[in-house]
C-alpha cells in the first residue's frame, strides 16, 4: 500500500512539475535553466572536465541550494558534453558505471529501459542535467527541456558514478564538491 501511495505521488509531482517545467520554460530568462524551477536558490558547488584518453568529452558541474552540497539533499548535476555520444552509449556506460560501483544492475533490467527514456543522444553543447530530489528520484532535462523521472533506488546508483567515494573519477568528484581547482585536474 505504501509502494503504491509513493508511485502515485511520484506520478502526481511529475505531472505537476512537467507543466511547472513549461511554463517556466515558457517564460524563463536566457540566464536561467528550466530545470532551476526543481531546485529553487540553485548555487554551483563545483565544476570539473571528464576526458577520456586526453580528449574532453563533458565539463561538469553541481549545483545544490546555497552551493551547499550535502549527501541525501536535493541537488542538479550538468553535463555539457563536448563531442557527439549516442543515446545508446550513454545509457550503456552508465549501467556499467553503476554495476562497477557495486549496485545490483542485473537485478534492475528496468534501469536500461528508464534510462532510455530519460537520455538523449548528445552532440557538442548539449546539456544533460538531472536534478535529484531525495524520496522522490530524479528529473531529467536536455537542453532545458524535461524528458523524464527515475526512481529512488536507480537516482542514487546513477548520481554515484560522480559523487560516490568510490568513483572512477575521483578527481572530477572532488571538483565537483568544490575541493579541487580545475586546473588540477
Amino acid at each position: 500500500m505504501r509502494r503504491a501511495m509513493v508511485k502515485l505521488l511520484l506520478l502526481i509531482s511529475v505531472m505537476l512539475l512537467s507543466i511547472a517545467s513549461l511554463t517556466y520554460s515558457a517564460t524563463a530568462r536566457a540566464d536561467k535553466p528550466a530545470w532551476e524551477v526543481f531546485l529553487p536558490n540553485a548555487s554551483q558547488v563545483g565544476t570539473g572536465q571528464f576526458r577520456w584518453w586526453g580528449f574532453l568529452v563533458y565539463d561538469a558541474s553541481l549545483w545544490a541550494p546555497f552551493g551547499e552540497y550535502r549527501s541525501g539533499r536535493p541537488f542538479a548535476l550538468s553535463l555539457r558534453y563536448a563531442r557527439s555520444i549516442s543515446k545508446a552509449d550513454i545509457v550503456k556506460a552508465s549501467i556499467d558505471q553503476m554495476r562497477d560501483l557495486g549496485f545490483p544492475v542485473q537485478r534492475h533490467p528496468e534501469w536500461t529501459q528508464k534510462l532510455n527514456q530519460v537520455m538523449e543522444s548528445v552532440s557538442a553543447g548539449d546539456t544533460l542535467t538531472g536534478i535529484y530530489m531525495p524520496d522522490q528520484g530524479a528529473v531529467f532535462f536536455y537542453n532545458d527541456q524535461l524528458t523524464g523521472q527515475v526512481d529512488e533506488q536507480l537516482a542514487e546508483a546513477f548520481f554515484a558514478i560522480w559523487l560516490s567515494p568510490k568513483t572512477t573519477a575521483p578527481d572530477l568528484r572532488q571538483a565537483l564538491l568544490g575541493k579541487l581547482s580545475r586546473s588540477a585536474q
